[in-house]
């Protein structure tokens, strides 16, 4: 039997039920967490800093960017749906109903930094204070990125970094136009710049709250040659397996149903050379 899914995320995305369901404990997202502390700890191995960043489809979400603060002296945040980036806007200005990401920030910079506990609420600010604008973007749009010009000319584009989660399959539907969004994004890249990309191989849908949002069932053959089409080399494409009992997969990620076709989780980055 079919699955109903829908892709109105105006009418039934709940940013603060999302960010319960699969944020309210750092381990839910470990696997996304590390990698990108290992992406981090790899590109500035040897002290290279890094100019500036963008999230592309970003959500309510801010753990993707604790260790970034770290290496860039400045971040866009772009997201398609206004109420997560007043979600995001509502944590930068330590509104009190904004989310409270402080577990996370604990989980990345003393478990997988080793750094000390008073570096939390300094890496809090620093987050805040590079984070530069919340913008619109949208894959379906001609303009896929609206940065105000004020904006651009101090930050960007081009970019040293350019980063995507969970986002390119929630709205793409073909495989053309996949490897097209990937050659958008890369287009963002100065020379030397980064693609950092995280995501779910094969799957159909997620669920949030009771709703089932439509995904577009990516293959990592699809992604790899994107990358290399779109001018990246130095590809590091990670896979982490989701073998799990029932109990154990319904515990630990949002999706309960386990013939929801999820399979993989990807971690994958590449370099603009």
């Amino acid at each position: 039997m079919a699955v109903e899914t829908t892709k109105d995320y105006q009418t039934f995305f709940d940013p603060m039920v999302y960010l319960l369901n699969c944020f309210d404990q750092p381990q839910k997202d470990a696997f996304v967490l590390r990698r990108l502390t290992d992406f981090w700890i790899q590109i500035a191995k040897d002290g290279r800093k890094f100019t500036n960043m963008l999230e592309y489809g970003t959500g309510p979400v801010v753990s993707r960017l604790i260790n970034a603060a770290k290496h860039v002296q400045s971040i866009i945040a772009a997201e398609y749906l206004p109420a997560n980036r007043q979600a995001m806007e509502d944590w930068i200005n330590q509104d009190p109903k904004a989310f409270n990401w402080r577990p996370t920030f604990e989980y990345v910079v003393q478990k997988l930094e080793g750094m000390t506990p008073d570096e939390v609420e300094k890496r809090e600010a620093e987050v805040r204070e590079k984070i530069k604008a919340v913008v619109h973007c949208d894959v379906k749009a001609e303009n896929h990125l609206e940065i105000p010009s004020e904006i651009s000319a101090k930050y960007g584009p081009p970019f040293d970094i350019v980063m995507t989660c969970f986002c390119i399959e929630a709205a793409v539907e073909s495989e053309k136009e996949y490897r097209n969004q990937i050659a958008y994004l890369a287009g963002l890249l100065r020379p030397g710049g980064y693609l950092v990309m995280h995501g779910v191989v094969k799957e159909r849908f997620y669920k949030v709250g009771d709703k089932l949002f439509y995904s577009f069932p990516l293959m990592k053959e699809w992604i790899l040659e994107s990358m290399k089409d779109a001018g990246l080399k130095n590809i590091n494409f990670d896979l982490f397996s989701s073998n799990f009992s029932r109990e154990e997969f319904s515990s630990v990620y949002p999706i309960e149903d386990l013939k929801s076709g999820l399979k993989d989780h990807y971690s994958v980055y590449g370099q603009l050379c």
